[in-house]
C-alpha cells in the first residue's frame, strides 16, 4: 500500500495540522503535526489512530510541537505483515525519534501506544523524559491470584488475534463499534461518524490484518514472558503519570500493581466514572491532568 497516495485526513477543529511521512528504514510512519516548542509525541492505541487527540492537539500545540503518531500497521502508516511484537513497535518509536533529530521526548499515550512507551521508556534511558499514560498499566504486572480474572478480562483479545476471523471483524466495523460501546462509560455515546472515523481504515484488509497480528503475538508470545518477569531487567527512571478509568472492560485494573520495585516515578490516578477510552471521554480532564505534569520539572 502507498500511503503517500491516500492523504484524506479527517480535520482536526480550530488548528491547521500538516501531515508527513517518516521513512525509518523499513516502514514510513505517518505523523500529524502542530505547534512549535518542546516535541511532545502522541500515540494512540487500538481501535485508533492519531485522531484519537483531536481534543488535546489544539491545546498542547500551544505550548508544544506536537507530534501524533500512527503505530506500524494503523492509521495511514505502512501496514507491513511483520514486526508487531511489541520490542518491535518500541524500535519503530526510538528509529521515529532519531530521524525527526530528537535526544530527547515528552510522551502522551493511550493503550497499546502507552505500552509501547513504557518498553521505550524503561529500555532507552533518557529518551522518554516524561510520560502521561491513560489507561494502559506499566509493563511490570504482579503475579499473583488477582491476574486469573484480569487475564480473563482480556479474552476480548482472542477475536481479534484469529487469523481470517479477526481481520474480517475489524474490516466490517462490527467488532471496533462494540469495543467502543461497551460498557457506556462515554456519557454523550458515540455516533456512527465518530466511530467510522476509525474504523473504516481497517477497511484496508492489510490493516485488519496487522491488528490482529498484534493481538495474535501478544496472547500466543507476549502474555506469558510478561508474567514471568520479562522486564523486569529494566528500570525506569522516566517520571511517569497513569491516569486510568476504573470501568474499563478491557484492562483489569489488578494490572496496576507489581511496578514499584521497577520504576523511580509512577502517579496512579483512578477514575472512578471512566472507562477505557477516558481520552475520549474525559478529554478535559486528559489535557488539565496532562498539561500539569509536563509543566513540572520531573
Amino acid at each position: 500500500m502507498n500511503s503517500e497516495t491516500d492523504q484524506n485526513f479527517p480535520a482536526v477543529e480550530g488548528i491547521e495540522v500538516t501531515h508527513r511521512f517518516i521513512d525509518t528504514g523499513d516502514i514510513k510512519i505517518h505523523i500529524a503535526e502542530a505547534g512549535e516548542g518542546e516535541p511532545l509525541i502522541m500515540i494512540h492505541g487500538w481501535p485508533q489512530h492519531w485522531y484519537m487527540w483531536k481534543k488535546q492537539i489544539p491545546v498542547f500545540a500551544k505550548k508544544f510541537k506536537v507530534i501524533a503518531v500512527d503505530m506500524r500497521g494503523f492509521g495511514w502508516s505502512d501496514a507491513p505483515p511483520k514486526g508487531y511484537m511489541k520490542d518491535e513497535l518500541a524500535d519503530d518509536l526510538v528509529k521515529l525519534i532519531h530521524k525527526l533529530g530528537y535526544n530527547n521526548v515528552r510522551l502522551l499515550s493511550h493503550d497499546w501506544g502507552g505500552w509501547v512507551g513504557f518498553i521505550t521508556a524503561a529500555k532507552n534511558p533518557g529518551l522518554i523524559t516524561q510520560h502521561f499514560a491513560c489507561n494502559i498499566p506499566p509493563i511490570w504486572p504482579k503475579l499473583d491470584l488477582k491476574l486469573v480474572p484480569a487475564t480473563i478480562k482480556l479474552t476480548y483479545m482472542i477475536p481479534i488475534a484469529t487469523p481470517y476471523f479477526g481481520p474480517r471483524i475489524q474490516k466490517s466495523g462490527f467488532y471496533p463499534h462494540l469495543i467502543f460501546k461497551r460498557g457506556k462509560t462515554r456519557k454523550e455515546g458515540w455516533t456512527e461518524e465518530e466511530m467510522n472515523v476509525f474504523s473504516d481504515r481497517f477497511k484496508d484488509i492489510s490493516r485488519a490484518k496487522a491488528a490482529s497480528k498484534l493481538y495474535r503475538d501478544f496472547l500466543l508470545k507476549e502474555y506469558i514472558p510478561l508474567g514471568l518477569g520479562k522486564y523486569k531487567k529494566y528500570h525506569l527512571k522516566t517520571p511517569t503519570y497513569c491516569l486510568f478509568g476504573v470501568k474499563d472492560k478491557q484492562v483489569s485494573t489488578a494490572f496496576l500493581r507489581g511496578y514499584e520495585k521497577n520504576a523511580d516515578s509512577i502517579i496512579v490516578e483512578r477514575v472512578e466514572d471512566a472507562g477505557h477510552f477516558i481520552v475520549d471521554e474525559k478529554p478535559d480532564m486528559v489535557n488539565e491532568r496532562a498539561m500539569k505534569f509536563f509543566s513540572v520539572d520531573n
